[in-house]
């Protein structure tokens, strides 16, 4: 069984079943007509759907690391939380309604009875929403051009309105963005392990999956890649945070992580303090003296997943939402960071004691002469011979 103090990194939930640090995986969700389906693809397809995802990480939704200090479930599959309230209050913040709508996928449309239900809302409410994602309508894109890059959206939303001559009309489009964490290595042995258990085992899955949790859930999975992560999503956030509110279509830009998406961001971004804008929204507080920035329609949803819950499918909790700006961004993480690089610098001399260090290991009579010049001591050896560079 898995313990408090565990390390390493194990398969968290699993076609959406929750299988660490505990195991509350039903056996029915991931057998018989349910196997290999991805409960979330079926619930907001509103039809069975197998996971999308390739045999090295069938199943995969979550992966739970403590590379952030504490255990923390880092998510692995956008499509975990593509039927969850953060779409849902993700539409209400971009586009600014006064009540939660929920957005359906584009797909669902081809559906007859699906798509007069849409007319129907569309035409009694005044407006309706659809999404499109990779496995859901495609990803929509900005082209690129000589003077700038090709770009694509993970979740486009899509605001539908009558169009006043009996047919409907593209009134604004927002953008969700759902950021997953890259892993090293591959989670193939664990995701071998799991089958091959419940192939096994098959009613009482559960009970030897918990009896060798650690070995079958973690075999081998390797821990996050934050820092690439952070680097290539920071700066496609940059220029969608940018598009937020701007001009008559862009109504505006979520971008939702988990919260050990957002602690692992801190030192990347200085740990900025928040201070709230409003009873549910929080922004980055800035110095009384910074000049005012213009507010867009751009925010981070912090959100994480209930691991201690004892449903088989851990509910999904927004944390807080926080209004950013591009500006307010880049100061925190190319003007407070470097501040704060350079002050460690200069106070600890870590980095010339690193290099003092370094040399001495591969150049002895330089540690010795060091030691001389700081009073130190050391005791006369004879000469030795210069290092030789090898080339």
């Amino acid at each position: 069984m898995a313990t408090s103090n565990s390390r390493g990194n194990y398969v968290s939930e699993w076609f959406g079943q929750r299988i660490y640090p505990q195991v509350r995986l039903s056996y029915p969700a991931v057998s018989g007509s349910c196997a290999n389906q991805c409960p979330f693809l079926t619930d907001v397809l509103h039809r069975p759907t197998n996971c999308v995802k390739n045999e090295n990480s069938k199943g995969v939704c979550t992966i739970s690391s403590s590379s952030n200090g504490s255990r923390q479930d880092w998510l692995v599959c956008p499509y975990r939380v593509i039927s969850s309230s953060i779409v849902i209050r993700g539409c209400q913040m971009i586009f600014g309604l006064s009540e939660p709508v929920e957005p359906i996928p584009v797909p669902i449309l081809s559906d007859e009875a699906e798509l007069a239900a849409f007319v129907d809302r569309v035409n009694r409410d005044g407006s309706g929403y659809v999404f499109f994602q990779d496995k859901l309508g495609g990803e929509i894109s900005v082209i690129g051009t000589h003077r700038s890059p090709e770009m694509s959206f993970d979740v486009t939303i899509v605001e539908i309105k009558p169009d006043g001559e009996g047919g409907f009309a593209v009134s604004r489009y927002g953008i969700l963005e759902l950021q997953t964490m890259d892993y090293h290595g591959t989670y193939k042995h664990a995701v071998g392990n799991l089958r091959d258990g419940l192939r096994l085992h098959e009613e009482t899955f559960a009970d030897a999956l918990g009896a060798n949790l650690e070995r079958w859930a973690g075999k081998e999975v390797e821990g996050p890649n934050i820092a690439n992560v952070f680097k290539r999503t920071f700066y496609q956030m940059l220029l969608k945070f940018r598009l937020a509110g701007e001009g008559s279509a862009a109504a505006g830009t979520v971008l939702a992580i988990p919260q050990s998406v957002w602690d692992s961001w801190q030192p990347f971004l200085g740990a900025p303090e928040l201070e709230d804008e409003s009873a549910e929204v929080k922004r980055l507080r800035v110095a009384p003296e910074a000049p005012a920035e213009p507010l867009l329609n751009a925010y981070i949803c912090v959100f994480d997943l209930q691991a201690d819950s004892t449903k088989p499918v851990s509910p999904v909790e927004i944390r807080q939402f926080i209004r950013i700006s591009p500006e307010r961004m880049a100061h925190h993480a190319f003007t407070e960071v470097p501040s704060h690089i350079l002050h460690a610098i200069q106070t600890e001399e870590s980095v010339l004691a690193t290099i003092k260090q370094r040399l001495g290991k591969w150049w002895p009579a330089f540690q010795v002469r060091g030691a001389r010049r700081n009073g130190t001591g050391g005791t006369r050896s004879k000469p030795k011979p210069k290092p030789k560079l090898n080339v």
